[in-house]
C-alpha cells in the first residue's frame, strides 16, 4: 500500500520507542530491510509534531562541540573523536562553523554559544540515559569547574536554550533516550533538543562505533550539502555503508542512529 521511496512517520507507543523501523524485513522473493523501500522519521509524539511550526531557519552555519578532555575514569576519551569532528567541519566554510574542543567543549560553552544562530549542531562525546530522571539524562563534554556535574549539559539546561536549528546530531551512546511517557515519545536528549525548537536531531538508540560512525557522518553532511532534507540525507548515509560490502553493512553499525522530527 506504500508507494517506493515513499516518506513514513512512525509514532511508537512504549517499548517499540527502541526498535528501529528500518530494520524490519520486508518478505518477498528477495528479503531485504525496509530502508530499502522508505525513509522513515520517527515523530516522537503528535503533541510536538502538531505544535511544531515554519521558523527561518539559520543558513549553512555550524557549531561543533566534542573530543571532550575526559572529565573522571567512568567516560575515558573517544579516540576518534577529533578525526569525526574533522570530517564533518570539512562540509561548512570555515567563516561559518564554530568549534569547540578538548579543554573548549563545556557545558557552559554550549549555553553561552547562542546556538539558537546555527542551523547545525553536532555533539561528539559521551551520553548518559536516566531511566529514574530524564531531563538529568546529559551529553558529558570537558569540566568546566570544580563542581562535581559541570562536564554535563543536561536535557533539563538544553531546553530552557530555543533553537532555530535545522539539524541537532548527537553522536553519543544512548542520545535517544530511554524512557518513554505517552504522548511524548522517549525523553531525552532528542526530546530536550526538539523541545528547544530544532526541527530534526538524530540520536542514538543504543552504543555506537567510533569506527563507523565517521564514514557515516561524512555520508551525511555530504548528502545535505547537496541540498538534502536531513531524513533524506541519513537514509542515504545509511544506505551506503549497507552496501559498502564491509563489515559496516551489519545493522549493528547504522542502524543506532534515529531521526526524530519536530517539523
Amino acid at each position: 500500500m506504500l508507494a517506493k521511496d515513499a516518506k513514513i512517520f512512525i509514532i511508537p507507543d512504549g517499548s517499540l520507542n527502541t526498535l528501529n523501523f528500518e530494520t524490519l524485513l520486508v518478505p518477498g522473493p528477495s528479503q531485504h530491510y525496509w530502508i530499502e523501500d522508505v525513509t522513515i522519521a520517527d515523530a516522537s509524539s503528535l503533541r510536538m509534531l502538531a505544535a511544531s511550526a515554519a521558523t527561518n531557519k539559520p543558513k549553512g552555519s555550524l557549531l561543533i562541540l566534542g573530543n571532550a578532555v575526559a572529565p573522571n575514569p567512568d567516560y575515558p576519551e573517544l579516540r576518534k573523536a577529533a578525526a569525526e569532528m574533522q570530517i564533518v567541519e570539512q562540509h561548512f566554510p570555515p567563516a561559518q562553523q564554530r568549534v569547540f574542543a578538548r579543554e573548549q567543549a563545556t557545558p557552559a560553552a554550549y549555553l553561552a554559544s547562542k546556538p539558537e544562530q546555527f542551523s547545525y549542531i553536532h555533539f561528539v562525546a559521551h551520553g548518559t540515559a536516566s531511566r529514574v530522571s530524564p531531563l538529568d539524562s546529559a551529553i558529558v563534554l570537558s569540566r568546566a569547574s570544580a563542581a562535581d556535574d559541570s562536564f554535563k549539559l543536561y536535557a533539563r539546561d538544553i531546553i530552557h536554550h530555543p533553537l532555530r536549528a535545522d539539524l541537532v546530531t548527537i553522536s553519543t551512546c544512548y542520545g535517544a533516550g530511554s524512557r518513554a511517557y505517552s504522548g511524548e515519545g522517549l525523553v531525552g536528549l532528542s526530546w530536550a533538543f526538539l523541545r528547544a525548537g530544532a526541527h530534526n536531531v538524530i540520536g542514538a538508540l543504543w552504543e555506537v562505533s567510533d569506527v563507523s560512525t565517521p564514514r557515516l557522518m561524512d555520508a551525511l553532511y555530504g548528502s545535505v550539502k547537496k541540498g538534502n532534507t536531513p531524513e533524506t540525507a541519513l537514509r542515504a548515509a545509511k544506505l551506503s555503508l549497507m552496501h559498502s560490502g564491509s563489515a559496516f553493512s551489519k545493522p549493528f553499525y547504522w542502524a543506532p542512529f534515529q531521526l526524530y522530527t519536530g517539523s
